[in-house]
């Protein structure tokens, strides 16, 4: 194999003719600035995924940025920045004692800028959990306190909230059990298989709360998302895959033809009880095969003035992806129509997909997307960007950023074999990173650029666009 030649990336401005809806002032335009690779290129054959990005409270220049690494074999990667993503350098994480795997990070900040890093330990082959566990950083990642278990074995898709007024802290994850471990890490047993919340009241120190999220009527469920409004109430938005038995226990099979659901569920009593508020959208129609360990989640904020709930998706609907908002002025009650982010008129060959949402202090609403152009010919490549789209109206109009300042090939990256041996494309992970301020927003994404389909090298890579007026 040949390694390839790091990039020399320069600082390119890409402004935003806006390609996607005209929602933005006039006075305001969206600027992206140079991509940065999280890491030196080592010309191997590394992959990282499935980013999670945090902006201090009490420095905004401190960045920390998470993700999952699918080789040279599983594990995770935390990294920190003290100069608002100019540099960047590892930080490491205090593993509990006996373990060597740490798994899929995610990240918060609670008001006061300690920063909280979620991860689950890995066991046996595959991706088989024996515990998530979570430390405090009270120096934006220079060191870490030793982790506290939060959840047993078999727990799946974690997911972190910390609520930064009272630095409580909330953790989502999909309970499996032994019947998984049978299964080498392809699939869960049979349901019931719930989403459940733990809650901490003291930083952290403890999790005495339990409660199950997911109606227990909704047998195949995943991909939660907590968020946490400023009345203090909990939302969880999770995925109701419906009969899709294919996927959820690892069998074999073709791509699920019916249609999933996604649903909010809400607590008013800091975790300990939940009750779906209803349903965002009822007609989610799949792409892919899909390991239910590491699901591509749809994503859930909320305006932290108004409480105003916004969710993010992409299915099939229209023949190809697309990605598609809807809003909440009611807590979750009711739903807007879902809105289009991407380009309305685009080619059938072009899929736009893995949205994450963020809203911004002064109520702007950002999505960060991907954006393919499909060839027919297998050999060609997939080019694909990442896309930030703004709405400055209440996700009613959308405005939209090319972030990448080059494509990078969707074939090049590991391959999820038990689920889809002969898919063409190769695995991106589970979500993107996006942190959202009044002046900018903080977009990180898994890219190949560096790699090739023989050796299938995958970087997070970084870039800020700035919100300029006037």
């Amino acid at each position: 194999m040949v390694a390839a030649l790091a990039l020399a990336l320069g600082v390119v401005a890409i402004l935003g003719a806006a390609r996607w809806g005209a929602g933005r002032p006039e006075t305001v335009r969206l600027v992206a600035g140079p991509n940065r690779p999280l890491n030196s290129d080592t010309g191997s054959l590394s992959a990282e995924s499935s980013p999670s990005v945090v902006v201090s409270p009490v420095d905004p220049r401190v960045l920390v940025v998470a993700g999952r690494v699918d080789r040279p074999q599983l594990s995770a990667v935390v990294r920190l920045s003290r100069d608002a993503g100019q540099t960047w350098s590892d930080a490491d994480l205090a593993l509990p004692p006996g373990q060597a795997r740490p798994f899929e990070p995610q990240l918060a900040f609670d008001g006061q800028g300690t920063l909280y890093v979620l991860f689950s330990t890995l066991e046996g082959p595959g991706i088989m959990s024996n515990g998530l566990w979570l430390e405090t950083s009270a120096n934006g990642g220079g060191t870490f306190s030793s982790p506290v278990r939060v959840a047993d074995r078999y727990s799946y898709q974690a997911r972190l909230v910390v609520d930064k007024a009272s630095a409580n802290v909330h953790v989502t994850w999909l309970q499996g059990d032994q019947r998984s471990s049978s299964k080498a890490g392809t699939g869960l047993g049979p349901p019931p298989n719930p989403v459940i919340m733990a809650s901490s009241r003291d930083g952290g120190a403890t999790f005495p709360l339990r409660a199950q999220v997911s109606d227990p009527r909704r047998r195949r469920v995943g991909a939660a998302s907590p968020a946490i409004a400023p009345s203090g109430d909990l939302f969880v938005l999770y995925q109701d895959y419906g009969g899709d038995v294919a996927d959820f226990e690892g069998l074999p099979g073709g791509i699920y033809e019916g249609a999933f659901s996604l649903v909010v569920s809400r607590s008013t009593n800091g975790g300990a009880t939940f009750s779906d508020t209803g349903v965002v959208e009822s007609t989610v129609v799949g792409s892919e095969r899909f390991l239910v360990f590491v699901p591509k989640f749809p994503s859930l904020a909320i305006d932290p003035r108004s409480g105003r709930l916004y969710v993010a998706w992409s299915d099939l609907r229209n023949g190809d992806s697309d990605v598609f908002v809807r809003r909440s002025d009611d807590r979750g009650k009711t739903w807007s129509r879902p809105v289009r982010v991407d380009n309305a008129e685009d080619s059938p060959r072009q899929q736009q997909y893995l949205p994450k949402l963020a809203v911004a202090p002064n109520g702007r609403v950002d999505v960060l997307f991907l954006d393919r152009d499909d060839r027919d010919d297998r050999d060609d490549p997939l080019h694909t960007t990442a896309v930030l789209s703004s709405s400055f109206d209440k996700g009613g109009t959308w405005d939209a950023v090319t972030v990448s300042d080059q494509p990078f090939d969707a074939r090049v990256g590991p391959r999820n074999e038990p689920s889809d041996p002969g898919a063409r494309l190769a695995e991106i992970g589970t979500n993107l990173g996006l942190a959202s301020t009044i002046d900018a927003a903080y977009a990180v994404w898994a890219d190949s650029r560096r790699g090739s389909v023989e050796r299938g090298q995958q970087d997070l890579f970084f870039a800020t666009v700035r919100v300029v007026r006037g």
